[in-house]
């Protein structure tokens, strides 16, 4: 039986951040936030127009956006600090021109 020799590739290793409690928290207070928000307006509780909603986008965005950082996962950071921008968009506009 002919064996083909291993070719070891070099890997790139991405270094996580050190594990901060507090970030951590965070971004489980974001996930449950976002996805709070999202379950509150599809079951109809909130309208799309609340400050509430646009809140818990805010804190969900921004939690989610800080751990994933962390993490170095930069595709979710993009994602969240999106959500994140477009929620406070959305209550300046909800403040000023309501």
């Amino acid at each position: 039986m002919i064996q083909w020799p291993l070719v070891k590739l070099k890997q790139k290793h991405t270094r996580h951040l050190p594990k901060n409690q507090i970030a951590e928290v965070f971004g489980w207070v974001g996930s449950f936030m976002l996805l709070g928000g999202y379950a509150l307006l599809s079951f109809g509780i909130v309208d799309s127009t609340s400050l509430l909603y646009h809140g818990m986008l805010l804190v969900g965005g921004a939690g989610l956006a800080v751990v994933t950082y962390r993490h170095r996962a930069f595709q979710s950071v993009t994602v969240n600090v999106f959500f994140t921008v477009l929620a406070i968009i959305a209550i300046v506009r909800l403040t000023i021109f309501a």
